[in-house]
């Protein structure tokens, strides 16, 4: 696509709250693209960590309404003294105050209430739509700190969605990460790292063996109670028998197909029968019961156990975003299909999912020039941002809009109506190029995601050049944000055949950098003076890790 300068960039305050009762859904007078009510806001987990945030912290969630633009409140930890005795912390697994850092993000479950998942803590915690906690879940069964503590302790608590019959599929993670400190100490070749965490022999600091990754699972947890009643976990046998593509389970979703779940370092997507094998404390929202989740063990004990034969996932397709079509896809396990499925080079990669509505998925991945495998000085040039397209039903990578070089480290996303901001965008744009508006312009889906590193349109060393021209190091600068994209096939990878997205390309004309994807709208965060220790006007720069569309709205 073409370059398009300015970009529209918005920093809205809290000058102009609206109440989410109050919001109006369609009517004959709407502005074209104008989202309904229950549309119109996102939530985005801030993991607060520095330098990609300039307010570092606990972790917190923020809510942006996309018509407007405008900031809405701000959930902050909920693991503090004040709660302490209370159902918040009073829970025999949650350390109080504590850490947060928030991963899973989920509202709309019964009263409207949102869901939200800490990494750090190993527990989920429900609040009010007003951002006020209510109670905290038990220590999941993979917890590795069932008394409390064990702060980023492995595995970890990743994405979350809603199921079907209404109880709530979680990721979980695990896999060496350089703060985990009950990462192997050992790496797979044998070696070791004067700090005893052997992640920090990689860059990026994060690696999986087949033992950590055949401990990826998704949990089950009922809405009501918060305790796990069943899993979905790797298969060892069948045509997906120990496929080394699963290994760390990161963001799901459900459709009439099946359960999607991305996999973070294995470049693929599995899609699971979520029903086979479902047993009868899983049915539904409330039916395992108060205080059991209705396990029949012989041995009396009704707690749930992680790790039977019956709760293997029966795997009905894979998509794999390391093949664009041009290999062979047979669907089950078969090394012929793609040779390099423990590749290094699909480290890291895969983190959010989401489907348009023609069954498109799309989501968040890394293109990688270089492996990364152990040793390797990588460097952001070799980390390329794209969001994946696969067409319903192919087993492959179908398309990819390719970002600039100054965007990086993309992690979740989500996709809705286009935005009020996006829409004047738009319509601009058709203006300026001597078209005439035709009310439909804006009328369409649109892709937001959080980026840490959200630099889009750098122009790092003052030449006058702005936009994708500069290689990737050059245009890495910390501090986040939401962007907008537009995803139709005009401005996808191949409509123009300019955009290759090789971090190695320079920044002259004909470049491979230049043509990428430019966003349509940016969603920064403005300090009020009271949520975090920054002035009351600054940019408060963020470190997403999830970006979901509210189905609830919070008050305002």
């Amino acid at each position: 696509m073409k370059t398009i300068n300015p970009l529209t960039s918005l920093a809205y305050g809290l000058g102009l709250a609206m109440l989410a009762g109050s919001a109006i859904a369609h009517d004959p007078a709407s502005e074209p693209g104008t989202p309904v009510c229950t549309e119109s806001n996102l939530m985005a987990a801030d993991a607060q960590n520095a330098p990609f945030s300039n307010a570092p912290g606990p972790g917190r969630v923020l809510e942006m309404n996309i018509t407007t633009g405008e900031r809405g409140i701000t959930v902050n930890v909920p693991f503090s003294a004040d709660n302490i005795g209370t159902p918040i912390c009073d829970n025999g697994g949650v350390d109080c105050p504590g850490p947060w850092k928030p991963t899973g993000v989920l509202s709309g479950g019964e009263d409207g209430h949102a869901l939200i998942t800490s990494a750090a803590q190993h527990a989920i915690t429900v609040f009010h739509r007003d951002g006020t906690p209510i109670k905290t879940g038990p220590t999941l069964p993979t917890s590795p700190s069932p008394d409390g503590g064990g702060y980023g302790f492995v595995p970890r608590l990743l994405g979350s969605g809603y199921m079907p019959n209404g109880n709530v599929a979680q990721t979980v993670c695990d896999a060496n990460f350089f703060n985990a400190p009950n990462s192997d100490s050992v790496s797979p070749n044998g070696n070791t790292h004067a700090s005893g965490n052997a992640s920090n022999l990689f860059f990026p600091p994060v690696f999986s063996t087949p033992e950590r990754g055949a401990n990826g699972r998704v949990l089950v947890y009922d809405q009501v109670t918060l305790e796990v009643v069943d899993e979905y976990s790797k298969p060892t046998e069948g045509p997906y028998a120990n496929d080394p593509r699963w290994n760390c389970p990161a963001g799901v979703l459900f459709t009439s197909e099946g359960l999607f779940v991305s996999m973070f370092h294995g470049d693929a997507v599995f899609v699971i029968d979520w029903k086979d094998g479902i047993d009868k404390a899983s049915r539904g929202v409330g039916s395992n019961g108060k205080g059991s989740n209705g396990d029949s063990d012989s041995d009396g004990d009704d707690t749930f156990k992680l790790g039977k034969k019956k709760n293997q996932a029966k795997i009905i397709r894979v998509i794999d975003l390391s093949n664009d079509g041009t290999t062979a896809t047979g669907g089950a396990l078969n090394y012929d299909d793609a040779p390099n499925f423990d590749s290094p080079n699909r480290r890291d990669n895969l983190r959010a999912i989401r489907m348009s509505e023609d069954g498109t998925l799309w989501g968040t991945r890394r293109s990688r020039s270089a492996p990364c495998a152990e040793g390797d000085a990588c460097n952001p040039g070799v980390f390329r941002q794209h969001i994946f397209a696969s067409a319903p039903g192919a087993g492959h990578r179908t398309g990819s809009l390719a970002l600039d070089p100054g965007v990086n480290v993309i992690a979740g996303t989500t996709i809705n109506r286009m935005s009020g901001p996006g829409c004047e965008f738009v319509q601009a744009e058709v203006i300026a190029n001597g078209g005439t508006l035709t009310g439909d312009e804006c009328d369409v889906e649109t892709l937001y995601f959080g980026a840490s590193a959200a630099n889009p349109g750098c122009d790092p060393n003052g030449d006058g050049i702005n936009g994708p021209g500069h290689p990737a190091n050059q245009c890495f600068k910390p501090g986040g944000s939401i962007l907008e994209y537009r995803m139709d096939a005009a401005h996808l990878d191949g409509a123009t055949g300019s955009c290759t997205g090789d971090p190695a390309d320079g920044y002259g004309p004909g470049e491979g950098n230049e043509g990428c994807a430019m966003p349509i709208a940016q969603f920064d965060f403005v300090s009020d003076g009271a949520t975090s220790g920054l002035p009351a006007g600054t940019v408060e720069t963020i470190d997403p890790r999830m970006v979901m569309t509210i189905h609830e709205a919070f008050t305002q």
